[in-house]
């Protein structure tokens, strides 16, 4: 019997090869996830145009639309509440029947209000917002993104 050896592959190789191409798929996964948490990709949308504006003249520029609208407590719940953002926000934006103003799910004020606390817990240590009683957004809901009501957009996270 004659034995061919090109169809004999080296499971030493398929073991290095699937190695290179587990690094490659993290590098694209890293790369996509790093573009889409600029402000600048989650203006891109019609329905944000005037979030982002009003964000770039905020105090708080300097913070990626995820450090706010994002846990931050662990990777894997950011990546989670990130891809149910997306594809919700692209849903509504695609189809183009987000509401006329944008609001807060009550999971997303959950979120804003800990991203909130994380950064001013000094501030809010003597009020009554250490026991619980109001969360941040309550009374600084139009803060960062203008006052009033901001038309377009979708429930935000």
């Amino acid at each position: 019997m004659t034995e061919n050896r090109n169809l004999k592959i080296n499971p030493i190789f398929l073991i290095f090869m699937g190695f290179v191409a587990a690094i490659i798929g993290m590098l694209f996964f890293a790369t996509g996830l790093s573009y889409a948490d600029k402000p600048t990709f989650c203006g891109s949308c019609h329905s944000m145009q005037h979030v982002y504006t009003s964000w770039q003249n905020s105090n708080h520029q300097h913070f990626t639309c995820g450090d706010c609208h994002l846990p931050q407590e662990n990777i894997l719940a950011k990546l989670y509440v990130k891809g149910e953002n997306g594809l919700r926000h692209t849903y509504h934006e695609v189809l183009r029947d987000y509401p006329d103003t944008i609001s807060f799910t009550t999971t997303a004020n959950s979120i804003a209000n800990n991203n909130c606390l994380r950064c001013h817990a000094y501030v809010v240590a003597p009020t009554p917002l250490a026991a619980g009683e109001k969360n941040c957004i309550h009374c600084h809901r139009n803060l960062i993104h203008g006052r009033g009501q901001v038309e377009g957009g979708v429930t935000v996270e």
